[in-house]
């Protein structure tokens, strides 16, 4: 195992400065491809003290040695990283951090850093259960050719936060037309995950049409508070104008106080078919809980349908006091 006084001082000070975390990071692993013409980041950390027995060709073989409440830390080289089945991490105050840098819009194919999955038994490419992780520089790309593979990550539990992280499913014919499958599913102990600089769905991989389908699903029942997303951008592309980008399929699928701090939700369409809406939901008792402030819409006609005082929004209209959301019922050209 490398200790930590052994590492370049360098390495040592950015992760602590990218984390956020100071000086109670953990154990340090990593993850990088064999060195060869097109990657050399195997011998460069080898070069900066790391022993090889802490690097892994893996996420998941890089996951196993990680101790829970610790602030272990996998710190993944570029290069495009295949799972062969769904990764359940769940230790408490682990942490996964890229080392490509900030953007991740790109697959597997033209990776930074990039997890992703092709199994058509692999479900969802990372559960995360583990309560105040980080999850950081990264791309995350679920490619299953089955309708049963739902989703790239599952946010399931307190405190996680996400930074630059590109979340891609939805990507074959076979999830195009599945209604539960989505890029991110928050589950109803996603409390209070903060997502931001992160693209959510994309518009390049296949056409969805499934009623009421979305990239960003609140799919259990628990009620989850307070997800916080800012800076996000969330990509779409159909032209069934049922489809929708973000779905509350369920009264209970959220709690209260969901915040959108500047973020974009564009649909790729052929001209002629906007999509009715960017939220769907259904009845419930949770009031102007999706509250949207500075943000925007492209191939939508509304930003939902239903009024069901859930969505509200502080842009273009504001109340008479300043500044008070109010629901966004107007259709386009109104």
């Amino acid at each position: 195992m490398t200790k930590k006084r052994n590492l370049d001082p360098s390495l040592v000070q950015w992760i602590m400065n990218e984390a956020g975390l100071g000086p109670g990071i953990g154990q340090i692993k990593y993850v990088a491809p064999a060195a060869s013409a097109t990657s050399q980041y195997r011998t460069q950390l080898e070069e900066m003290g790391v022993s090889s027995g802490d690097i892994f060709t893996t996420l998941a073989a890089a996951e196993a040695p990680l101790t829970a409440y610790r602030n272990d830390i996998v710190l993944v080289a570029p290069g495009a990283y295949l799972e062969t089945a769904e990764l359940a991490w769940d230790k408490a105050n682990t942490h996964i951090l890229g080392l490509g840098g900030p953007n991740h819009c790109g697959d597997w194919s033209e990776p930074n850093v990039c997890i992703y999955t092709t199994g058509e038994a692999v479900a969802t490419v990372i559960n995360n259960t583990a309560p105040n992780s980080i999850m950081q520089n990264l791309t995350i790309e679920n490619y299953g050719a089955n309708a049963a593979c739902l989703s790239a990550l599952i946010c399931d539990n307190y405190g996680q936060t996400y930074r630059n992280v590109g979340l891609h499913g939805v990507m074959t014919t076979q999830q195009n037309s599945e209604a539960d499958a989505a890029s991110l599913y928050i589950d109803g102990a996603g409390m209070y995950p903060i997502f931001e600089d992160c693209q959510i769905g994309q518009d390049v991989w296949g056409t969805r049409d499934a009623a009421n389908s979305a990239h960003l699903r609140y799919n259990d029942t628990g009620r989850p508070n307070g997800s916080t997303f800012r800076r996000c951008k969330f990509l779409s592309r159909s032209i069934t104008a049922t489809c929708a980008l973000v779905s509350i399929p369920a009264a209970t699928g959220i709690g209260r106080s969901h915040y959108f701090d500047n973020c974009h939700f564009s649909n790729f369409y052929d001209g002629t078919t906007l999509l009715n809406q960017v939220f769907y939901t259904v009845t419930g008792t949770q009031q102007f809980t999706v509250q949207l402030h500075n943000c925007s819409s492209a191939g939508f006609a509304e930003w939902q349908t239903g009024d069901f005082s859930i969505v509200v929004s502080d842009m273009p209209i504001t109340g008479l006091g300043g500044g008070q959301m109010r629901q966004p019922t107007e259709a386009v050209g109104s």
